[in-house]
């Protein structure tokens, strides 16, 4: 996992999407397991990776390509906001 694209996720999370400091830490935790699942690393390749995930792996990859500034997926700010305060409900509360 690139470090460069954590740090920016969990700032792009926080000052655009407003998620709690502390709740970073159980949507990277998601991000990642859903990265690995599809056999990318949680880099910039895997914001490139889109449509081919399934549904909840496209929510993981928009917060890739926001985070460095791109657009062109299809997935709303709607969705993703739901998907992200799904995954702060069932994920234990870790450590940012």
């Amino acid at each position: 996992m690139d470090s460069l694209v954590q740090s920016r996720i969990r700032r792009f999370l926080r000052e655009r999407l407003y998620v709690n400091y502390h709740d970073t830490g159980a949507v990277m935790y998601n991000v990642r397991k859903l990265a690995r699942v599809s056999a990318y690393a949680l880099d910039q390749s895997f914001g490139e990776s889109g449509l081919a995930c399934g549904p909840e792996s496209r929510v993981a990859c928009m917060l890739v390509n926001r985070a460095f500034g791109r657009s062109g997926d299809g997935t709303s700010l709607y969705a993703v906001k739901q998907k992200i305060e799904e995954w702060i409900r069932l994920t234990p509360p870790m450590g940012a």
